[in-house]
């Protein structure tokens, strides 16, 4: 990739961008001058990651060859006991190109949000805010999968070539690069607004379902899934955790109810709001992502009742192992 060739933006960024630095520019010089200099700063950065070599091409160093197939068996290998150590720069660098994209956004949508002149810019910000914290989540959705070494290797190691897939097309593919599946999904899970009621989630399910693929009901509806991953998918849609789903449908048995309210959950579960990712602001999913992460992999680790992975991490395993590349 030349530097001429370099995409910093999708189209529809870029015309986002341009659209609003002109806007800026006719009120404000120097947020106007913020914004070309942070701009500046992202393509820089673009620059440095395609100085890098292609992760698909073979490199000869010394006596030892690295290909991709080569670069998947490491990322797989169990004697790795911390997979950035052993990632390509390239991608290190471009994980920071996307947290540097979903920062310049968000300054985007700081300069913007409270000034009724800028409110038609709303909607398209958040999502282009959205789109890149997506590719950072399901960089780490494949991530956990690679780390994962009781998981069978061939599902790890297609993990890995979706990784790898990630990493080198990140600045001419972006976000359709990664798993569509998730994509929808995630895209679905922000339109919905649980409404908690009895705590079975029939209502929320079938309003998530309807916008995601085929794919997805092949998971929910195959006779071998297990209770962890109902759980799983009870914490994705209601965006509690499974002890908090359990504490509330016990506190609804022992008070004699039959149905909940939005209103009534934060102080039954003594907190002062509940979490949530409708288009408020799109880090709160990568943030609902790493909250289950970090309890599912306690519950692993302790042999406690409960997911052991996230609903992403279960969804993508039974896609890995069960589907051909091309489906993803």
């Amino acid at each position: 990739m030349s530097v001429q060739d370099i995409i910093i933006f999708t189209q529809d960024e870029e015309e986002l961008v341009e659209k609003l630095k002109q806007a800026i520019k006719d009120k404000n010089m120097s947020e106007y001058t913020l914004v070309e200099k942070h701009k500046e700063a992202l393509r820089s950065l673009a620059i440095s990651i395609s100085l890098h070599p292609s992760l698909l091409d073979s490199q000869k160093l010394s006596n030892h060859n690295r290909t991709m197939g080569s670069l998947l068996d490491t990322l797989c290998s169990r004697s790795i006991p911390d997979m950035i150590l052993h990632i390509p720069t390239k991608a290190i660098l471009g994980r920071a190109f996307t947290i540097a994209k979903i920062n310049f956004f968000i300054m985007l949508w700081y300069i913007v949000r409270e000034k009724d002149e800028y409110i038609s810019f709303l909607d398209i910000l958040l999502s282009c805010i959205a789109s890149n914290v997506f590719m950072l989540t399901a960089e780490e959705v494949y991530t956990s999968i690679i780390e994962d070494d009781t998981l069978a290797l061939n599902i790890r190691h297609n993990a890995a070539y979706l990784l790898a897939r990630t990493w080198e097309h990140r600045l001419d593919y972006g976000v359709a690069e990664f798993a569509p599946i998730l994509l929808n999904l995630w895209k679905a899970r922000e339109r919905l607004i649980p409404n908690f009621g009895t705590m079975m989630g029939f209502s929320e399910l079938c309003m998530l379902s309807e916008h995601t693929s085929p794919l997805w009901l092949d998971f929910l509806q195959r006779d071998t899934i297990t209770e962890d991953e109902v759980y799983a998918v009870e914490e994705f849609i209601f965006d509690l955790i499974y002890e908090e789903i359990v504490y509330v449908r016990n506190y609804l048995e022992k008070n004699n109810k039959i149905t909940i309210s939005r209103e009534e959950l934060p102080a039954i579960l003594q907190k002062t709001h509940l979490p949530g990712y409708q288009g408020q602001d799109p880090r709160e999913l990568y943030r609902s992502f790493r909250d289950r992460k970090i309890n599912s992999r306690f519950r692993a680790r302790s042999g406690l009742h409960g997911p052991k992975k996230t609903l992403e991490e279960y969804l993508m395993c039974f896609l890995l192992s069960s589907r051909s590349m091309d489906e993803y």
